[in-house]
Order: C-alpha cells, then structure tokens, then sequence
C-alpha cells in the first residue's frame, strides 16, 4: 500500500523523432513540437501537472525553460522548450524574472560552445553541454530555483531531481529513499520549487484525487474511466489496477476520510 500513498512523479523525456522538425518560430515545426510534448506529458503541465487540454481544448504553452532573452540561441533550443499551462508560465514561473538575467560571460561562453548557430539552426533534440553550463549557471542564480523542464536539473548524486506526491498529506515532497539521497541544498531547492509553483497551496493545489476516490467508493471498487485533470489522479489510478475491486473500496474507504479532513 506504500506505493499506493506515495506517487513518485515521473521525469518528463520527450521521444522526438529525427524524421520531424521541431521550432518555435515556424507553424509546422511549433505544432511538431506541442504534438510530442503533449504526448510526454499524457497532457499535464510539467510544472503543476494539471490538465492543459480539458475537453479536447488546448490550452498549453510552449514555455521556454531558461527564457528566451537571455539568448537569441535559445528561441529554437528544442531541449529548453517544456509544455507549462498559463497560470505556470504567465504567472508563478515570471515571478523574479527581471532578476534572472545570466551573465554576459556565462551567455558568450554558451553561445561559443552551443551546436547551433544564430542563422543556421541544427535539429538539437538533446541538450548538450553548453547548454547544461548555461543550466548549471541559472540554477545558482537567486530566484531561480526551478526544476526546469524538460531539462530537468541533474543532483549531485548523478540522478535528477525529483517529486513525490504524498497521499495522505495532498501534499508534494521532494523524492528521496535509499536509492535517491539528496542534500540539504537540494532539498531547500526543491522546495522553493514547489512553493513558488503553489503545490501545496490550499488555495491551488489538487483536490481531483479526493474526488476520485470518492468515485471509486460509491462505484463498489470499480475505476472510474475519465478525462483525469491532474497526473496525480492518473499515477493512483494505476496503482489501483492492480487490486482487486474489494480491495479497492477497502483502500479507498480508509483514505477517504482523512483527505476530507486535510482538503
């Protein structure tokens, strides 16, 4: 029941394929690009994994992890190009902005050693260690603790940073067990993370997976097939497949109250 009441959010890698060409700027190559991201996602923010496509809609951007001015390079860098909905990308992640501004030093040094050039973009589908550089010298900066995406940020241990969602709090925690130790640092860093983004907000946070299983209750056990409009709900729905309806209603039964009281 452990995996049950812990939900380990997955790190988002877009398969792209080197037949396609993928950009922003052009029509064709945007919509490429939004069609595989949106099939990496399943259709959720990357940063508060709500739904960014309710009822066949699409309501997504295409959100530049470093932003874009900090380089004009960085406008067609396919690896720095996530999918955020318009709360994440308009608002919580422009928050500091104006403060995140690399150095001159940092951003010569990228564009020196970048795969592409200004006026002749190469098909890059995997950040390459310029970028990375130019990652590791946004990280430090203030305000800009982020996991960005779908980059994502790489921890000392060689392993990336990650979530959990924790059932039972309705909260989001950074991911940490035997295999995946992280330091105080990163852990501070995480955090600021999901503050900045208002995971645990009451005021924004997920209550779907309240409702789901309440669903899952008046329903005798079975799993209620819909448009989920948070990962969160889908990440428990599979873990449930794998239980039998009785037990279901048994685990539902008992969680249920507890996320009534704490949503």
């Amino acid at each position: 029941m452990q995996s049950l009441l812990c939900l380990d959010i997955p790190v988002f890698k877009p398969k792209y394929k080197k037949w396609r060409r993928y950009g922003y700027t052009d029509e064709k190559e945007k919509e490429n690009l939004k069609e595989v991201l949106i099939d990496t996602t399943g259709g959720y923010c990357m940063y508060c994994y709500s739904r960014i496509r309710p009822d066949g809609k699409y309501v997504g951007h295409l959100e530049h992890a470093i932003e874009k001015k900090n380089s004009d390079r960085l406008l067609e860098c396919i690896p720095n190009i996530g999918l955020a909905c318009p709360t994440c990308n308009l608002s919580f992640k422009r928050k500091g902005e104006k403060s995140r501004k690399i150095s001159t030093q940092a951003v010569c040094e990228f564009e020196k050693k970048c795969n592409c050039e200004k006026n002749q973009r190469k098909q890059c589908t995997v950040a390459c260690k310029a970028l990375r550089q130019l990652q590791k010298s946004y990280s430090e900066m203030a305000d800009a603790d982020i996991l960005l995406q779908p980059m994502n940020i790489k921890a000392k241990n060689g392993a990336f940073l990650r979530l959990r969602y924790d059932v039972l709090k309705m909260e989001f925690e950074p991911l940490e067990d035997n295999t995946h130790k992280i330091t105080d640092e990163e852990r501070r860093f995480v955090g600021a993370h999901i503050n900045r983004f208002h995971l645990n907000d009451p005021k924004y946070r997920t209550t779907q997976l309240r409702d789901f299983v309440g669903l899952v209750i008046d329903t005798n056990g079975k799993i209620p097939v819909y448009e989920y409009n948070n990962l969160v709900v889908q990440l428990f729905s599979k873990q449930l497949e794998e239980k039998g309806k009785e037990e279901r209603v048994k685990i539902c039964s008992t969680i249920y109250p507890i996320l009534v009281m704490v949503g």
